[in-house]
């Protein structure tokens, strides 16, 4: 009876240890708070207890990518691993090609507890 139980508490704990992520969308700027902010782009983030939040961030690369690191070592912070990041336009790079550099919406990163 006492491994019994301990193997059910055992798998109840690492259940709820794996479930422990946060996840971060870079979404246009109609999405979240920044609605008719055409040079900004939404920083969505969502948290473990599926809880989600908008920061505005700016699209120009020079400005926003200092905003995007200010959110994403706040989740690091926490003690999460960033441990996936998937780029939407398929160059690997978290900006487009252009004159100003805008940051690509559709990019996201996926924290979890090592």
């Amino acid at each position: 009876m006492k491994k019994l139980l301990f193997v059910l508490a055992f798998t109840f704990i690492g259940g709820q240890a794996f479930s422990q992520m946060y996840i971060v969308v870079i979404d246009s700027y109609q999405a979240g708070n920044c609605t008719g902010n055409v040079g900004y782009r939404t920083l969505s983030i969502t948290d473990p207890a599926g809880n989600t939040t908008h920061v505005c961030i700016q699209t120009e690369a020079r400005y926003g990518i200092s905003e995007l690191n200010q959110e994403l070592n706040n989740i690091v912070n926490l003690g999460y691993k960033l441990i996936e990041t998937s780029y939407s336009n398929g160059s690997g790079l978290i900006t487009s090609v252009g004159g100003v550099h805008p940051i690509s919406s559709g990019t996201s990163f996926i924290f979890a507890i090592p």
